[in-house]
């Protein structure tokens, strides 16, 4: 779902993890991924919504390729969840980034 290669425990790796468990456990920890998964997308959209795009660009000490990457899987997720209202706000902001990283 999400392009990361960040050295962060990703889906892929999770979910392989979870082969090695029990049904029961698996089920669980998918739950615990999914909670964990919203609750992070929430916490950054309202970091970036506070903040402003501007600043959350600057604040971030990573490439802006990478912020284009994190910017475009949250608007993906939001659009999943028919939150179009967030995905203005992150369209807005992957449209401010990618204009900052080419000029």
């Amino acid at each position: 779902m999400f392009n990361d290669d960040d050295d962060f425990l990703n889906e892929d790796d999770f979910l392989n993890e979870m082969n090695e468990q029990d049904p029961i456990d698996k089920i669980r920890l998918e739950e615990i991924w999914q909670e964990e998964l919203i609750k992070s997308m929430r916490f950054a959209y309202d970091m970036i919504e506070e903040m402003g795009i501007e600043t959350w660009m600057t604040s971030l000490p990573i490439e802006r390729d990478r912020q284009i990457t994190i910017l475009s899987n949250m608007l993906q997720w939001h659009e999943d969840r028919e939150e179009f209202e967030k995905c203005v706000v992150l369209k807005k902001g992957l449209d401010t980034v990618k204009s900052s990283s080419n000029g």
